[in-house]
């Protein structure tokens, strides 16, 4: 083989690795600190650092957590076993504080079913579910009475989890919501560069990556 042509070919295949090279670090790259998720500059210990925990943080009353609901429930489903997952509503006021204990509430009695009825009454049926007037007999449509809303209401558990929630919200500093926290040390939240719909595309990203360590 002339020397020429020899030289032109190693340097086509030398081209063709670089470009493959190329597109596959870009795949990998495909979503980007700083763009379409944030690094804490203080990671926060995990409930169990032998798996990766994700932490929704919400509220009711937000528009992109309703429409983030209609998809959560297939994605939980397709979680890895090392996954981690659990909620906590946000506490900035008092209204919000008021949904978060619906929420506890909800979690007490095993009724998912209560937290899919608080998103389409405020977001479709235009009831803000803001005083014990509206939640007393919104609840009993979930066949929980009034003695057991009070109850749960006033229990140490409950207090408890009001507290914790606000105590995390504060720890990872969220702003906004929908917002997750990717095993204590990467916030996934809506921006510019990616929507409402495309925060869980972002999550597993970082799970996949976690996963790998």
């Amino acid at each position: 083989m002339p020397i020429i042509f020899q030289d032109f070919t190693n340097f086509c295949v030398f081209s063709l690795i670089f470009l493959l090279s190329a597109q596959c670090s870009e795949a990998a790259e495909k979503y980007k600190a700083g763009r379409h998720f944030e690094v804490l500059s203080e990671p926060v210990l995990t409930r169990d650092n032998s798996r990766v925990e994700v932490v929704e943080f919400f509220w009711f009353g937000c528009g992109h957590c309703f429409t983030l609901e209609a998809l959560l429930g297939d994605w939980k489903k397709e979680l890895p076993s090392s996954v981690d997952f659990y909620r906590y509503p946000v506490i900035w006021n008092k209204m919000v504080e008021t949904h978060a204990k619906i929420f506890f509430i909800a979690e007490a009695l095993n009724k998912p079913e209560i937290i899919n009825g608080v998103f389409n009454a405020i977001h479709i049926q235009q009831k803000m579910l803001a005083s014990d007037k509206e939640i007393v007999p919104f609840l009993k449509t979930y066949g929980v009475s009034e003695d057991q809303y009070n109850q749960l209401s006033n229990s140490f558990g409950l207090k408890n989890n009001i507290k914790k929630a606000d105590l995390f919200s504060e720890k990872y500093g969220i702003k906004g919501v929908p917002t997750f926290i990717v095993k204590g040390k990467y916030a996934v939240s809506g921006n510019r560069e990616i929507g409402t719909k495309d925060l869980l595309n972002v999550v597993d990203f970082l799970i996949a990556k976690e996963r790998k360590k």
